[in-house]
């Protein structure tokens, strides 16, 4: 689908949907490919339990799914390590944490990581008007 090319019978995305989905639902374009699923890309739920994530593990990114907070939530609770060579930032849609080691706690569960690039939020999470 061509959303800004005009002409008879097509839709324009831009009138519909003004600006972009929080987690990048479209087909391509560079939030999309940064939430690709695979072996860059972590997963975790309320429940999987404590985690440890490390530089050999390859994963860069780890997706928060349904854990009910918000991404400026998930970055107070991130405490990074005294020998951390950077401090996790809120970006847009994400809180970059290249180049630092550390814990986030999520209730019970604790993830520590060292080698992430970013942590993002999915599920309902995503969308805090929901109110599930």
């Amino acid at each position: 689908m061509n959303d800004t090319a005009p002409g008879h019978g097509r839709w324009d995305l831009d009138y519909l949907m003004p600006e972009m989905p929080a987690q990048g639902r479209w087909r391509g374009g560079p939030v999309n490919h940064r939430l690709r699923s695979g072996n860059e890309t972590l997963i975790w739920h309320p429940g999987d339990g404590s985690r440890v994530i490390t530089l050999q593990d390859g994963v860069r990114t780890l997706r928060l799914e349904d854990t009910d907070r918000t991404l400026e939530q998930v970055l107070a609770a991130i405490r990074p390590e005294p020998n951390s060579a950077g401090k996790p930032r809120l970006l847009l849609g994400e809180i970059s944490v290249a180049g630092v080691r550390g814990t986030v706690a999520l209730g019970e569960e604790q993830i520590r990581f060292a080698g992430l690039h970013r942590i993002v939020i999915g599920g309902y999470s995503a969308y805090p008007a929901r109110g599930g």
